[in-house]
């Protein structure tokens, strides 16, 4: 039986602070940590990317610059001295860092390499000053530093993770089992996960301020916050526009995605928020989406074909707006057979605007869902892709992202890749 404090340290370590996308921040995290290593600014920076988080951040915004690219974000990563900060380490972008960066770039000193790698998560960061040479890698997760070396020698090593559904501690326990703990448990012990919120909730303030974003200022025109659902879908579309743009906010991830925090915690925060609930409501609602989220994760892994934000985050966004309205687990249940039944099949062909679009109607639809469950409206299971348990169901999606979408992701990537030089 796992107890309460296991429960909130494992959702604990799934949250991370992040500044702008998490892949354009790894890269940036590796040469910070290979800047350090050398003990001075780098001359020359040269990376190489996994396919994955090649696609992941090629076209993503990066916070404070307007801009975007994987080479501007390494730029900066050997220009801030912050590689302590993880995926934040580019909240320190300044306007004569920014110049400094594209000099760099613009002389081509700085090479960006996407190619087959040891995992899907995985970045190899070399830099070098006056004939002086430092690396750092990066592999399984974002901040998962697994060597250092300084000239020859090697000065730190650590195993990568895994990341296996074997490894993930709360696979080793029903999903009922631990629906139960968290309703059993003082809402208190989750207060920590309303502070994630609103860090979350305040990059979707900071989108509707400002009159260059497009999204959330059209949809809070035409749609209402008194409805959970519409709520949803604004919220969660305006800070991922945020954060996708490149606008300078911070965004607390979950399970190695900051998108999946914004689905998890604004598009819960929003629906409670329409139904009036009280806060110690929100703890739990909290709560159960981002366990489920990180169940979920532990068959999907980090990098994934699909839309994680669609089959992961959007899966307890459901399970926690059927508990805000008062239905049971089973009915919960059963609105997450609906968003994974429904949503399955959308892939990830990268971190970009798109996503904002993607993970906003995913939210929309969790909480319609959760509406419909509630109302004896579901998917019946066993059909299709859904299994007759909810935890074969999240089985069945691992199963089919790995080993499954292998050639499409490989597809995807190579699609990506024409695109990017034909621009």
């Amino acid at each position: 039986m796992l107890e309460l404090d296991e429960l909130t340290s494992i959702i604990r370590s799934e949250c991370v602070l992040t500044a702008g996308c998490t892949d354009p921040g790894c890269v940036a995290l590796a040469v910070a940590r290979a800047r350090r290593e050398l003990g001075r600014e780098p001359e020359r920076i040269d990376v190489q990317v996994s396919l994955n988080v090649y696609k992941n951040g090629v076209s993503v915004g990066i916070p404070g610059t307007g801009e975007h690219g994987l080479t501007l974000a390494a730029a900066l990563g050997g220009l801030i001295d912050r590689c302590e900060d993880g995926l934040a380490v580019l909240s320190g972008v300044t306007e004569p860092l920014l110049e400094r960066a594209h000099a760099m770039v613009a002389a081509g000193t700085v090479r960006v390499e996407a190619a087959p790698s040891p995992d899907p998560l995985y970045v190899r960061a070399t830099v070098s000053a006056e004939g002086d040479t430092a690396s750092a890698e990066i592999q399984g997760d974002y901040t998962d530093i697994v060597r250092v070396t300084h000239g020859d020698k090697v000065v730190f090593t650590s195993e990568p993770p895994a990341h296996l559904a074997s490894d993930n501690p709360l696979l080793r326990h029903s999903l009922r089992e631990l629906y139960d703990l968290i309703m059993g448990a003082d809402p208190a012990a989750f207060s920590f996960l309303l502070d994630y919120a609103r860090i979350n909730w305040a990059a979707a303030e900071t989108d509707l301020a400002d009159t260059k974003m497009t999204l959330g200022s059209s949809l809070q025109k035409t749609l209402c916050c008194d409805s959970p659902a519409e709520s949803a879908q604004l919220y969660t579309a305006a800070a991922a526009e945020a954060r996708m743009a490149g606008l300078n906010v911070e965004i607390m991830a979950i399970a190695g995605s900051g998108n999946h925090g914004i689905t998890d915690f604004v598009g819960v925060t929003a629906a409670a928020r329409a139904l009036h609930s009280s806060e110690e409501a929100l703890e739990r609602a909290l709560a159960l989406s981002s366990m489920i989220t990180v169940y979920i994760k532990g068959y999907l892994q980090r990098m994934t074909a699909f839309c994680g934000c669609s089959v992961a985050a959007a899966t307890g966004v459901t399970a926690a707006v059927v508990y805000l309205m008062g239905g049971s687990y089973e009915q919960g249940v059963h609105a997450m057979q609906s968003v994974i039944g429904t949503l399955g099949g959308m892939f990830c062909d990268g971190a970009k605007l798109s996503c904002a679009y993607k993970l906003s109607t995913a939210s929309r639809m969790a909480v319609q869902f959760a509406e419909l469950a509630l109302r004896d409206c579901y998917l019946p299971a066993p059909v299709g892709i859904l299994g007759k348990t909810i935890e074969q169901t999240f089985a069945n999606i691992g199963r089919l992202n790995d080993p499954g979408m292998l050639e499409t992701e490989k597809e995807i990537v190579s699609v990506i890749r024409c695109g990017q030089a034909e621009i």
